[in-house]
């Protein structure tokens, strides 16, 4: 009799941990789909990005050597429409030969609600940074770097791509340091 009891208050133990373990598992499930809901929404607003582009630009670099280059960049939406893997390959205008290769992956943070972008070069630099849509529909990022910090500032048209990048100094003097105006192929 006594070990009747003892089964039953087993079963009972068991069953109380399935359904909380139950519970918990539904919770977790509804708010992934929560935060990729999310997510996607946010990359939405950046969709017109998706596609191949071509066009010129310039640099200046830390010698205030300016360089004039040609631009690929071919922008992908991925993992379900939560990120967006942006390749892009600068060649120099004087020779032809590969100035700068980058790749990125855009998303969107859900807990600090905000894009996040961890970028990385040919020539072994990477960056985290940060950025945000304003109100006139610009995205900006940037990040921090030695004397100061980096921001570009991305306006899209129709079928046209306008960058700008500027090294601002830590006492917030702004410098351009890189210009792209680029046309979507498809």
């Amino acid at each position: 009799m006594e070990t009747e009891s003892i089964k039953m208050k087993t079963v009972k133990a068991i069953f109380i941990f399935i359904v909380v373990l139950y519970g918990a598992l539904v919770n977790h499930v509804a708010k992934a789909q929560e935060m990729s809901t999310t997510s996607v929404a946010a990359m939405e607003k950046l969709s017109t990005w998706v596609g191949k582009w071509k066009g010129e630009g310039w640099s200046i670099d830390q010698t205030q050597q300016k360089t004039e280059f040609t631009v690929e960049e071919h922008i992908q939406l991925k993992v379900g429409g939560n990120a967006i893997l942006a390749e892009g390959i600068g060649r120099n205008k004087s020779d032809g030969k590969i100035g700068f290769e980058s790749l990125g992956v855009l998303y969107f943070n859900n807990e600090k609600k905000q894009y996040e972008m961890k970028s990385l070069t040919a020539d072994g630099n990477q960056a985290l940074s940060s950025g945000k849509i304003n109100e006139q529909g610009q995205f900006i990022w940037g990040f921090d770097v030695p004397g100061g910090s980096i921001r570009y500032t991305i306006t899209l048209g129709t079928d046209a791509w306008h960058e700008t990048g500027e090294f601002i100094t830590a006492s917030g003097q702004a410098f351009t340091i890189l210009e792209m105006n680029l046309t979507k192929l498809k």
